[in-house]
């Protein structure tokens, strides 16, 4: 049995964060994602062979001018947009190591976030 997914309504589980600017490497390439959360994300400018349904592992994961941090994260191409070189991406597992990461990257966002919005 097929399910109809409505376009217009938000499938996802987790909140999703564009800053800081996470990198990831992706069949050995440095790429910028720029829509993250603890369930996955989104790459602009792909230029790769990945198809949806795709598995892959992720070996490392930093952030823009940082360096990048040994990780062991097993992932799904959720879908690709060759035409705009986009690539979704679906975390299957996280280690100790990415899960630490991406959680002091999304404190980060809060503070960044905070400071934005200035004193109440």
């Amino acid at each position: 049995m097929t399910t109809a997914i409505d376009p217009d309504k938000d499938q996802r589980r987790h909140e999703r964060a564009g800053v800081p600017v996470i990198t990831v490497t992706v069949d050995g390439a440095l790429y910028e994602a720029v829509n993250w959360s603890f369930g996955g994300f989104l790459i602009k400018g792909y230029e790769g062979n990945l198809t949806p349904g795709s598995l892959f592992d992720i070996k490392k994961i930093g952030t823009v001018g940082r360096k990048m941090n040994a990780v062991d994260v097993r992932a799904r191409v959720t879908r690709t947009s060759p035409g705009d070189k986009e690539l979704v991406v679906t975390f299957l597992d996280l280690d100790g190591r990415a899960y630490k990461l991406l959680h002091d990257f999304m404190t980060e966002r809060m503070r960044i976030l905070k400071e934005k919005q200035g004193p109440v």
